[in-house]
């Protein structure tokens, strides 16, 4: 009887197992669309050179992600490495970066979010991930 209990278990657990791996790779094509069009190669752009910013599709940790645009048509993806409530329902943010004002592929840097309660700023830790290639 203890046998068939385990196996019984185990048949469970791969069913599941199993499941949730049809949806994850569903979900992980939907996302990847997102990288399709990204230059990863070491480029930078000035802090200066922002012209504004708007919302990218999550990626599939559910990181949240944001185009800056820069310097004329260059549009970068940036995804935050953990929670940052407020970049949804922000009308201004900022990049806090360390030394010349530079920006490159890989680096981190701290997005500054203002909080919509109390004029506090949030600081979500952010990885650019690279330059968008447009078609």
């Amino acid at each position: 009887m203890y046998r068939k209990s385990i196996a019984a278990a185990v048949v469970f657990i791969a069913m599941g197992l199993s499941a949730c791996a049809q949806t994850d790779t569903a979900t992980v094509n939907e996302y990847d669309a997102t990288l399709a069009n990204l230059d990863t190669d070491r480029a930078c752009f000035f802090t200066r050179e922002i012209q504004g910013y708007s919302n990218a599709p999550e990626s599939s940790s559910r990181n949240e992600r944001i185009y800056i645009d820069a310097g004329g048509d260059d549009r970068w993806l940036l995804e935050t490495t953990g929670p940052c409530p407020d970049l949804d329902f922000s009308l201004r943010l900022a990049l806090d970066v360390r030394g010349t004002g530079s920006v490159c592929t890989g680096d981190w840097e701290n997005l500054l979010v203002p909080s919509g309660i109390g004029g506090d700023i949030q600081r979500c830790p952010v990885r650019v991930l690279g330059r968008v290639i447009e078609d």
